[in-house]
């Protein structure tokens, strides 16, 4: 039924299809059959499927974390709450604005390999700080911080040095199991903190993480320390 000259026009046309080119692209490299046009068009859908591919990513980890929501949002978990002073430390920090909350877990994989050679100890502490003073649904300002005795010297990308600041007074408290559980965490402290009008919320939340993914494969052995600045109020 098809020319030699036929099928091998057909498979061209299969082959970009496949490759997500649209019915009007197809046509035009198909009418200019050009290396050097295709290369570049090539190049271009690659970047599209990429940038494709990490949205879809980025949208399965909500749905994941929204799912684990959803499981553990009828549970309680009376949270012991204790203040404490928060010293000042000198860290290495990266800090970006991401899609969500579930994109953290990301950066901390990045953070780990630019470190990689630098001689910081696996039980060097960190923690994440939440620069929104809200809750964000997206575009969350996150920085995370792993505390070094470095105070200079070369870094990668988008990690600097800092000294996080002193805090006077923060409510610390515990949440044991998956991350799922931080969420409903906050709605108690939310809680806890209307029955104790005598402070406010006075700055960016930080996040500890005792016993974490890099410590065990079982997100019910997970320790997170969650640590909100107050001020004394009246």
């Amino acid at each position: 039924l098809y020319s030699a000259e036929q099928i091998e026009r057909l498979n061209r046309i299969v082959l970009l299809r496949d490759m997500g080119f649209g019915v009007k692209e197809i046509k035009g490299l198909i009418e200019s059959w050009n290396p050097d046009v295709l290369k570049e068009n090539l190049l271009a859908q690659m970047k599209r499927t990429e940038d494709s591919i990490q949205s879809e990513q980025n949208r399965l980890l909500q749905m994941q974390g929204y799912l684990k929501d959803l499981e553990n949002q009828e549970k309680a978990l009376n949270l012991q709450i204790i203040m404490k002073q928060l010293p000042a430390q000198h860290v290495i920090s990266l800090r970006r604005v991401v899609p969500d909350y579930y994109c953290e877990a990301q950066m901390w994989q990045e953070l780990g390999e630019d470190i990689k050679g630098m001689h910081i100890s696996e039980s060097s502490p960190s923690f994440s700080i939440y620069h929104d003073l809200d809750y964000r649904e997206q575009n969350v300002d996150i920085e995370i911080c792993i505390v070094t005795d470095q105070i200079k010297g070369s870094l990668h990308k988008d990690l600097i040095f800092r000294q996080v600041e002193q805090v006077d007074t923060a409510a610390s408290f515990m949440v044991y199991g998956p991350y799922s559980h931080i969420g409903l965490a906050y709605k108690e402290f939310a809680f806890w903190l209307e029955q104790h009008k005598e402070y406010c919320m006075a700055g960016e939340n930080r996040q500890i993480c005792h016993v974490s993914m890099c410590h065990t494969d079982d997100p019910k052995e997970y320790i997170t320390e969650m640590q909100i600045p107050l001020l004394r109020v009246g």
